[in-house]
């Protein structure tokens, strides 16, 4: 018989039970869990491992096809067909952008602009139509020119001048202020003369044919002043009176005729100048994000107007006029219909008579510094009468775009009329225009548009650096 150290003791039964629950307990909550947390991780390590290897392997800049894919000979003809136009003008567009890129054109372009405007200087240049000869000018803000912004921050005095060659001239200035008493207020008088030398007249009426074909100058100087109030940077509300001496010359020009001798035996009111006083009242809102190039917000113009002849002027009557517009993102901002709205009417009063220089008109881009509203499928000035109506519908898609440069391509509907009052309009006399074109664009402002319309009187071309609305 083994005999044991004093040290050791023999426990009794009941405490051996005990002891043994004890060491099975610390088992369970303690050694166990460890054990499977540590199994666990091995197993996940064994399963990650040939994972690991394969991903190691993988190549992921290898092409996803190998072999090219079979080719659908009417899809892949239709393909080259919508993309020739482009490719076209992929290519002098990428020399062009690689250039800007390599001499920073567009940023020295920025910064030479903001240099000028710092000075008060704002340039001008536009196009008058397919034949690309320019119209320019400039605005004068002559409180900056003499570095006094900061001393009279709401001090107007600025003057303009604008000329297309052989055909337009402006000048004008303005003096007055605005935010008087830190409110909204505002007020100014004006000066302007404009030359128009080569305004064309074709009759009154929707029905008026093109081969009665006539030219006429234009000169007419206006003295105004004008007040109004701000009631934010978005809404405006000016009221203005305007005294207009106009003269009117007949004058035959490029295969048109003289308009006394085409139009002898008709009345043509205002054939030989006017003098007349405008009263009017004028509501602007705008919410656009970009004057040039918006891709939402949208416009409202609401316009009336009392005209008065003096002296020996007949002229007599009420100018009601309303322009607005909307822009619409079509699930992105690289999708835009622009939806525009114009309408005019212009109300006789007591027997007297609207000049047909100062009747609402119809053709061509509706660009400054034509008068006439846009329907591009037609002429500028085609249509002359005391009222008219246009709806002009564009659809606009930025297919490319490189930092802050944006081509577009629109596709384009124009429907208008004109009439003596809307009484006389039909559904018939609308005058349809529809087409498609490109616009190159640079932070929202309009670089180069070209547009071709085509109506029920041929097709029309333009290329301009400003878009309709």
């Amino acid at each position: 018989m083994k005999i044991l150290p004093k040290e050791c003791k023999i426990l009794p039964p009941e405490e051996l039970d005990r002891f043994s629950v004890e060491l099975r307990t610390f088992y369970e909550k303690k050694l166990k869990p460890k054990k499977f947390l540590l199994f666990f991780c091995l197993c996940l390590l064994a399963l990650a491992a040939p994972g690991r290897a394969e991903d190691q392997k993988t190549d992921y800049y290898a092409p996803l096809y190998e072999k090219p894919l079979a080719k659908t000979p009417l899809k892949d003809a239709l393909s080259r067909a919508i993309e020739w136009p482009f490719k076209l003008a992929k290519w002098p567009i990428d020399q062009s952008l690689v250039m800007t890129e390599n001499y920073r054109l567009d940023k020295k372009t920025v910064w030479i602009y903001d240099r000028i405007m710092d000075y008060g200087v704002k340039p001008r240049l536009d196009s008058l139509g397919f034949s690309g000869i320019p119209s320019y000018g400039a605005e004068f803000d002559l409180v900056r020119i003499i570095r006094q912004k900061e001393n009279y921050p709401d001090f107007i005095a600025k003057g303009w001048i604008n000329h297309g060659p052989t055909n337009y001239f402006q000048a004008g200035g303005e003096l007055g202020a605005q935010r008087i008493g830190e409110t909204g207020f505002h007020t100014s008088s004006i000066i302007e003369y404009e030359n128009r030398r080569n305004e064309t007249f074709y009759g009154l009426g929707t029905d008026s044919s093109r081969g009665d074909s006539t030219s006429f100058i234009e000169e007419k100087t206006t003295v105004g002043a004008k007040a109004g109030y701000e009631f934010s940077s978005s809404l405006d509300l000016t009221s203005q009176v305007d005294y207009s001496h106009v003269n009117i010359k007949n004058r035959a020009h490029e295969g048109k005729g003289d308009i006394t001798q085409i139009f002898a035996g008709e009345n043509i009111p205002g054939l030989h100048g006017d003098d007349f006083l405008d009263f009017s009242i004028r509501l602007d809102r705008d919410t656009r994000d970009s004057k040039e190039d918006a891709t939402k917000g949208s416009y409202q113009k609401l316009l009336f107007k009392y005209t008065e002849g003096v002296e020996s002027s007949p002229a007599r009557y009420f100018t009601y006029q309303l322009d607005a517009a909307k822009y619409f993102q079509l699930a992105s901002p690289r999708r835009i219909l622009a939806a525009r709205l114009f309408g005019e009417f212009n109300q006789r009063v007591n027997g007297g008579n609207v000049p047909f220089y100062e009747m609402t008109k119809l053709g061509g881009s509706g660009m400054f510094p034509r008068q006439s509203q846009t329907s591009r499928a037609f002429v500028y000035n085609r249509f002359f009468g005391e009222s008219a109506l246009l709806l002009n519908l564009e659809y606009r898609y930025t297919v490319w775009q490189y930092k802050e440069f944006k081509l577009k391509t629109v596709v384009f509907l124009d429907e208008g009329q004109v009439s003596k009052d809307f009484a006389t309009f039909r559904l018939n006399g609308f005058r349809e225009s529809y087409g498609a074109g490109l616009h190159l664009s640079h932070s929202q402002l309009v670089l180069l548009s070209f547009n071709v319309a085509h109506g029920n009187e041929g097709t029309q071309f333009y290329l301009e650096n400003k878009l309709a609305f």
